[in-house]
């Protein structure tokens, strides 16, 4: 499956995936935690161009 690349909102650069995580908030982006490891997995990215770090549910 091709995800969408993410363009940085502050300089329009293409992003890197940079590093993945479980957030274990109640309700991550719209998303409920998954039952067998109580979270949601968020995609990293940072802009090689000004810096700016982002990040979006997995999925």
């Amino acid at each position: 499956m091709t995800k969408k690349r993410l363009s940085c909102p502050r300089c329009g650069a293409e992003m890197n995936n940079h590093a993945e995580k479980i957030s274990y908030e109640e309700v991550a982006g719209g998303y409920k935690p998954d039952p067998v490891f109580g979270g949601v997995v968020e995609e990293i990215h940072t802009c090689p161009g000004c810096g700016n770090v982002e990040s979006r549910t997995a999925g």
